[in-house]
């Protein structure tokens, strides 16, 4: 009955399209940039009451830039960025969001113009682009402070940018400013550090390093995250993204995974349509394979629990009868209940509880 039950629940296909997501991926920390501006991240952040901001970040450095937005198109984000680089140069690799902006044929061509590479993350996975996506809580948290306080939103958030840009990071261990400018920062803080010749970069990509192996262990291990075993070949369900109680976590659609890099999974239909998803939000169709493998399961749990009712029968039956146990050299029930089982018996090694007659009672 229980090999009939599993069957039947691994053959519904409402069943796997209905459960509850898995365990996420292992995290999978970017590697530092050789140099400051060589790889920046850009987004943007839309506050209502405020304004819409274009947000700018360097990922060897941590240096931030924001710039208030009049308008979110290609043209417009192209011209605010013509003014950044032309401050700072313009960066190897630009790392975006797949928004109408960065994903237009305009931003492309002004990427290939500049000899810039455009990396755009995978849809509805911000954690590819965590840096920046970081930055924008820090914003929010400043506006929302500005507005509880009624103070100036735009001097607060000019503040808070100087702040940020001027304070060492907790992952270098250096302002970003510093990393960015090659040179000491000026504040209103005294310090030490007036060496000019001072190589203020030493030490800065295993500093980074360690930061970043902490951090994922402990998410890895808070998520319990797990690898994913689909690979390349392999008949997969897409997440639903569409929102409601009575909407099914996955589409009842078949698609062929055709590559996977990391997280970053290529999948198509039967029509030929292409998706880029993390692999996260994948599922594997119900297959026959995989019925019999939880089967087996199932078939090796029931001559666990038969062998272990038989070994117990039969040693009650050996007591009974002969008031002993069988003699050493021969196979006993137990080593016979030992081949039976794919692994031994755990027992409990939890401490006994020491128990005390209270004091009160002892004369």
């Amino acid at each position: 009955m229980d090999h009939d039950v599993v069957d039947r629940i691994q053959k519904c296909i409402g069943c796997a399209a209905v459960r509850i997501d898995g365990p996420p991926e292992p995290m999978l920390r970017k590697s530092m940039p050789d140099r400051a501006w060589q790889e920046v991240a850009i987004d943007f952040f839309s506050a209502k009451e405020f304004s819409t901001f274009l947000v700018l970040v360097d990922y060897y450095s941590r240096f931030l830039k924001v710039v208030e937005m009049r308008g979110t198109n290609a043209s417009k984000t192209i011209d605010v960025l013509e003014d950044i680089f032309a401050e700072q140069t313009y960066p190897e690799t630009i790392r975006s969001d797949n928004g109408p902006p960065f994903n237009s044929e305009a931003f492309a061509n002004y990427c290939v113009e500049k000899n810039i590479r455009l990396v755009r993350t995978i849809p509805y996975w911000p954690q590819m682009n965590g840096l920046v996506e970081r930055q924008n809580q820090g914003i929010l948290r400043a506006l929302r402070i500005a507005k509880a306080t009624n103070e100036d939103w735009r001097k607060a958030l000019k503040n808070y940018v100087y702040m940020f840009n001027t304070t060492p990071h907790s992952m270098t261990g250096k302002a970003p400013l510093e990393l960015m400018t090659g040179r000491p920062v000026k504040d209103l803080l005294p310090s030490l550090k007036t060496d000019p010749n001072l190589f203020r970069d030493e030490g800065i990509r295993e500093q980074d390093l360690i930061e970043k192996t902490k951090g994922k262990i402990y998410a890895d291990k808070r998520r319990h995250a797990k690898l994913s075993d689909i690979e390349g070949g392999d008949t997969v369900m897409l997440k639903n993204y569409a929102s409601g109680k009575l909407e099914s976590h996955f589409k009842l659609e078949k698609f062929t995974v055709v590559e996977r890099n990391g997280t970053d999974t290529v999948v198509r239909n039967d029509e030929g349509i292409t998706y880029h998803r993390p692999v996260s939000h994948l599922r594997k169709w119900p297959s026959q394979s995989d019925q019999e493998t939880i089967s087996e399961q199932v078939s090796k749990k029931r001559i666990r629990s038969d062998s272990i009712s038989d070994s117990s029968s039969s040693s009650e039956a050996g007591t009974s009868q002969t008031g002993q146990y069988r003699q050493p050299g021969l196979h006993s029930d137990a080593m016979d209940l030992e081949d039976t089982l794919d692994e031994p018996i755990q027992t409990s090694s939890r401490p006994k509880r020491k128990t005390k007659l209270p004091s009160r009672f002892s004369s």
